[in-house]
């Protein structure tokens, strides 16, 4: 299914409308988005950016050519450019100067219950972030509603590679998630759907908690860990076959020592070095 298929009766003119796509890799862009100021972010352009343009859909890519839903907004104007019109804690980007304007744009209530669930495939021009509406875009996926992925309790947690990715990467709709999985340490697993093989792990509070630990597994795939990033290095798309679960959670300031130890009670109990992903004790 395609996007404009999609948004069919929302009253869009195609032609006149710009879909954009925000790319998290970029570090003016993660920083404005993990400060809440995506928005802000985008309605500052050039001039003749959005000159002659109604509506704009915007997207924020995460990973490969994907792009995920953020909204639909009305091209009102557009005032001139003034540091002093953006947030304090907005992070510029070198080429806004005053040759660009910051564009009014409000958000329109379209399809808004697909924010942070729509994904859409950008195709493989990425670098060119700023699109023709008339652009079709193949739909990859819908992702389940958030109550779908509420959290119930430590015990309960197993989540595949898909939805600790969504809950990684739209902090701000998972907030419970982030605050349970940062406010602990604890020994976690990590089992191959495929192969039925466990990773053992641990995260202590110098990491950030579970959350440190699991928010590199969704950004890298692997979490730096050896036999990981074999099976990634050998197919980039692996990850899919793994599910997160936690095993046993500490308060946060735990010591280190002793998160350490439980660790490799666990390797021991579920042979992980000998028959699973683990290469050390």
């Amino acid at each position: 299914m395609k996007l404009q298929q999609l948004f069919a009766g929302q009253d869009i003119d195609w032609k006149r409308t710009k879909l954009i796509r925000h790319n998290l890799t970029n570090e003016i862009v993660a920083g404005n988005y993990a400060a809440g100021l995506l928005d802000v972010y985008q309605s500052v352009q050039t001039r003749t950016r959005f000159q002659g343009c109604d509506t704009i859909i915007s997207f924020l890519g995460t990973e490969r050519t994907n792009g995920i839903y953020q909204g639909c907004f009305r091209v009102v104007g557009s005032v001139p450019f003034d540091k002093s019109l953006l947030p304090e804690n907005f992070v510029f980007d070198s080429g806004m100067d005053d040759n660009c304007v910051i564009y009014q744009l409000e958000p329109l209530d379209i399809l808004s219950d697909l924010k942070d669930r729509l994904v859409i495939d950008w195709g493989r021009g990425t670098i060119n972030w700023c699109q023709n509406g008339t652009t079709e875009k193949e739909i990859l996926e819908i992702r389940p509603a958030q109550s779908e992925i509420r959290f119930k309790s430590y015990e309960d947690v197993i989540l595949s590679f898909d939805t600790l990715h969504t809950i990684v990467y739209n902090q701000s709709a998972y907030k419970e998630w982030y605050d349970k999985l940062s406010a602990v340490a604890g020994v976690y697993l990590i089992t191959d759907k495929r192969t039925g093989k466990h990773y053992v792990g641990s995260a202590s509070g110098e990491q950030g908690g579970i959350w440190g630990l699991w928010s590199e597994y969704a950004r890298t795939k692997h979490g730096g860990n050896k036999r990981l990033i074999e099976l990634i290095n050998a197919d980039p798309e692996y990850c899919h076959n793994f599910q997160y679960s936690i095993l046993e959670v500490f308060p946060i300031k735990k010591d280190r020592q002793e998160v350490l130890e439980c660790e490799r009670l666990y390797k021991n109990k579920l042979l992980s070095v000998q028959y699973g992903l683990n290469d050390n004790y």
